[in-house]
């Protein structure tokens, strides 16, 4: 019946079965959540003095005072304190002046309703008519003493005893009938006294099983060893009322989360038991619970993401806000809730990221945009990407928004680009480089040849043009050392070098280079590793950055050279060196003009210059580059118009211990070349017969090979050779291959390398061991003469007694 009455109060009409209710003597009346009556039975109105109407307040049908009298206001009486606080209200009498003026004590019994999801949709009222009660008490006495005179008497005391319990029997019945709520009566000790149905369908337990037992077994095991049955009566005893909620025992052992009143019952001031009114509450407790494990889940995911993350509702006002959204933006979650989006991201009067917002607001899916401007708190802008998506909930829509600042990816990117236009173009100038090395190669060796000979026959008339044809042959070996040095393709000598001493060993150098007008600063601690590069071209490369800082300063100023230790995953590592290694850092700072952006965009690449024609080739700064690249490093530009510049070279850290170079000891006197045999591998056959023509006039024995296979065969065949030249870039059987196999079966044989470029020189190459050298091309007779010497010198030290 209680469910009829709670959809009732929930809908507003009349239940059905109001037959059953009408015949009930007792006065009942329902309402809703508001307090407005929706139903009530015959007697409730006769009870009233009047028919009220459905939709008023019941209290307003009369008017209410307390059992002294007094004025009763509406927020204090029983069935306001039960809407308001949720709760039944027991145990309170009152009086209520009828329309005609009389008087009539009762005590109310308001119960608030809710439905399966725990909200409020009313309440329930029995009023019980204390008017007999309070007359039959105070005659209850003279009732005793006129009964044995007037027996007449008697008989009517006992109608209106059978009339009390006639009203009591019925509020019983109504109790009873109650399902939702498990209500019982338990005596002052705790044992259950009474049980109504909704008590056996919560608990479990018929009446006829329960009656008579302790109301502790309904407690799990840790509560009743921790007396917390004797605590509620106790509370409920000295305080008036005990309310909780906890876990409760069903018959058959199952738990449940159960909401708990317990009221004390009083009889004219004696403790007569208990009323307990229990609720599965197991239901709301679960749904509350995946609530919060839902919130939770989502805050979790949403603190942790990557990217920041603003919640809006409609108006664009911000109802989330994640910690990277603060540490973005820069402000705090308290400071921007309820405030608009657009006004703390964005720049005022920029429409666009408003308008697109607007539009996925209207077409309610995922939308990934392109960059927009944001704004942080500070003031800086920045390009940032938004990714919008609505969610639609019962309390109105609302759009989860993911922000990523993207400065860093265009950075990168802007990185990625130039590093494949450089490899392009590196790529482009090593192969040129290589095959105008060997043409310049077999030009400046024929021109040579032809000008000893010219020299012996004394014919003197060639000689000037024959001069001139060879300074021009270096000046364009010169040109294709820059264009491999920033192809990273040169023929490098790695090796320990103390950074400090060498460029302080280079301070009057650079003073001379950079003139007067200039200060030169030199900031070199003592603490400074060891880097592994080429010493001859990290001393062109400062050369080349201080000369160009002197361009940059025609007025004077200030040439600042510093060095410090840096480590791979350091901010000033440019995030592109690895993490794991160490670098020498040197900055090389002007405060001259500057740079404008697209200037600093293309100083590396070859050819550009900002100079004057022919005051400058433009292979000054990608040669730098070129060197620190393919030394391991890398190497960089800040500058900004007006501000001054800063070349940036990071070289890697030199790890091992520092052995010193064996230089060969040089012969006193003219070459001694008394028929000792080299061996030739070169595939350029003009180059190949000059080198020929130079080493037989020299006095050396030759033999030829075409291709590093040949000259691998002839090698390893048998015969013992002093000397063995081979150029690096050979078909098949690479030079370097060639020198290494040999070396691992005869170390004592040297070995000289040419190359016009090393294809494996993209990577720092590792120092030449002793017995061993490099010669770039194109080298004229001297310097080959000199090197052939020096190595078949170190070849005779090899034959001495107690050498090593």
């Amino acid at each position: 019946m209680l469910k009829e009455l709670q959809t009732t109060a929930a809908h507003a009409p009349v239940p059905s079965d109001q037959n059953l209710l009408n015949s009930l003597p007792l006065a009942i009346y329902t309402t809703d959540a508001q307090g407005r009556i929706t139903f009530f039975n015959d007697a409730a109105a006769a009870f009233a003095g009047r028919q009220p109407a459905l939709g008023e307040m019941w209290c307003v049908t009369w008017r209410l005072f307390w059992p002294n009298g007094a004025p009763l206001p509406h927020d204090q009486c029983p069935m306001a304190i039960a809407l308001r606080e949720r709760r039944p209200v027991r145990g309170m009498e009152a009086l209520a002046e009828r329309p005609d003026g009389s008087r009539v004590p009762f005590m109310p019994y308001p119960t608030p309703l809710f439905d399966e999801n725990g909200e409020l949709i009313g309440a329930i009222n029995a009023l019980v008519d204390l008017s007999d009660q309070k007359h039959a008490q105070a005659q209850s006495a003279q009732a005793q003493t006129l009964a044995a005179q007037y027996p007449e008497s008697a008989e009517k005391q006992t109608s209106m005893a059978d009339s009390v319990a006639r009203t009591q029997r019925d509020f019983e019945l109504l109790v009873r009938s109650v399902t939702d709520y498990a209500i019982f009566m338990l005596d002052p000790t705790g044992h259950v006294s009474s049980w109504n149905s909704g008590a056996e369908r919560i608990k479990g337990y018929r009446a006829e099983e329960i009656i008579g037992q302790h109301f502790s077994r309904f407690y799990t095991q840790e509560d009743q060893e921790s007396a917390v049955p004797q605590r509620a009566l106790t509370t409920a005893l000295h305080e008036g009322r005990f309310e909780t909620e906890g876990w409760r025992v069903r018959k058959d052992g199952t738990r449940f989360w159960a909401n708990t009143v317990i009221d004390p019952v009083w009889d004219t001031g004696r403790l007569v038991g208990f009323v307990k009114v229990t609720r599965d509450a197991t239901t709301r407790r679960n749904a509350e619970l995946a609530l919060f494990e839902s919130e939770r889940r989502f805050r979790g995911i949403v603190n942790t993401a990557l990217d920041a993350f603003a919640q809006i509702d409609e108006s664009g006002r911000i109802t989330e806000w994640n910690p990277q959204a603060q540490e973005l933006f820069g402000w705090p979650r308290e400071q921007v809730l309820g405030k608009p989006l657009a006004t703390l991201c964005f720049p005022s009067g920029d429409t666009a990221a408003p308008e697109w917002l607007a539009s996925a607001w209207q077409e309610k899916q995922l939308r990934q945009t392109h960059p927009f401007t944001a704004m942080t708190r500070s003031g800086r802008r920045f390009t940032a990407e938004l990714n919008a998506s609505v969610l639609t909930l019962a309390s109105g829509p609302l759009m989860n928004i993911f922000m990523r600042d993207l400065t860093e990816k265009i950075q990168m990117e802007a990185q990625l680009r130039q590093s494949q236009k450089m490899e392009a173009l590196g790529q482009l100038t090593g192969g040129i480089a290589h095959d105008f090395n060997n043409i310049l190669q077999a030009i400046s060796s024929s021109l040579e040849v032809l000008e000893i000979i010219s020299r012996r026959e004394q014919l003197s008339t060639g000689q000037r043009h024959i001069h001139n044809a060879l300074s021009s042959v270096r000046r364009a070996a010169g040109l294709t050392h820059r264009l491999l040095a920033f192809a990273r393709r040169q023929a490098l000598d790695p090796q320990a070098v103390d950074v400090g001493v060498l460029i302080a060993g280079m301070s009057e150098l650079l003073r001379h280079s950079i003139g007067e007008q200039i200060t030169l600063e030199l900031v070199l601690p003592n603490e400074l590793w060891t880097a592994h590069c080429d010493a001859n071209q990290l001393e062109n490369a400062i050369l080349n950055l201080a000369i160009n800082a002197r361009d940059a300063m025609p007025r004077g100023g200030r040439l600042r050279i510093e060095a410090s230790n840096v480590y791979g995953d350091d901010p000033s590592g440019f995030n592109v060196l690895d993490p794991g290694s160490c670098y020498v850092k040197i900055v090389v700072a002007d405060s001259g003009t500057g740079m404008p952006s697209d200037v600093k965009e293309r100083a590396f690449d070859p050819f550009y210059t900002t100079k004057p024609v022919g005051q400058g080739t433009g292979l000054g700064l990608s040669m730098v580059y070129g060197f620190t690249r393919q030394s391991g490093g890398h190497c960089a530009i800040e500058s900004e118009l007006g501000e001054g510049t800063r070349i940036i070279l990071l070289l890697p850290r030199y790890v091992g211990p520092v052995e010193p170079r064996v230089e060969p000891m040089a012969a006193i006197g003219s070459p001694a070349a008394s028929g000792e045999h080299i061996l030739l591998v070169e595939d350029q056959e003009v180059i190949r017969g000059v080198i020929t023509e130079v080493l037989n006039k020299l006095g050396y024995v030759v033999t030829q090979a075409s291709d590093g296979l040949e000259g691998l065969s002839i090698a390893m065949a048998g015969e013992t050779f002093d000397l063995i030249i081979t150029d690096i870039g050979l078909p098949g059987v690479s030079g370097r291959s060639l020198a290494d196999t040999v070396r691992s079966r005869r170390p004592e044989v040297p070995v000289l390398l040419i190359t016009g470029y090393d294809p494996s020189a993209m990577h720092a190459s590792p120092s030449l061991p002793a017995g061993m050298a490099l010669l770039s091309k194109p080298f004229n007779v001297e310097t080959l003469s000199e090197q052939v010497r020096q190595l078949i010198e170190w070849r005779h030290a090899q034959r001495e007694p107690g050498s090593a």
